[in-house]
């Protein structure tokens, strides 16, 4: 588990907004997929963006989970 401090980022946190088998990610209206996994992460979750976009605009992403304190590298759609 990889704990990064909140405070060193002036990110916008986004909502979860629905999760399919780990794997799949509505998040602000955009679909992203794990690399491999982001075990546990559920809808309802906050995440923020370290790297990609939150518009989708970006081949790949780094999502932190806000609530699990957890990274996760994900494919953008």
């Amino acid at each position: 588990m990889v704990i990064v401090p909140i405070t060193s980022y002036a990110a916008t946190s986004y909502e979860i907004e629905a999760a399919v088998n780990d794997e799949t990610f509505i998040i602000n209206g955009e679909v992203f997929k794990a690399q491999t996994y982001c075990m546990g992460w559920d809808k309802g979750d906050r995440v923020i963006f370290l790297e990609g976009s939150a518009l989708g605009a970006c081949a790949t992403a780094i999502l932190y989970n806000i609530d699990r304190k957890e990274k996760c590298e994900v494919w953008c759609e």
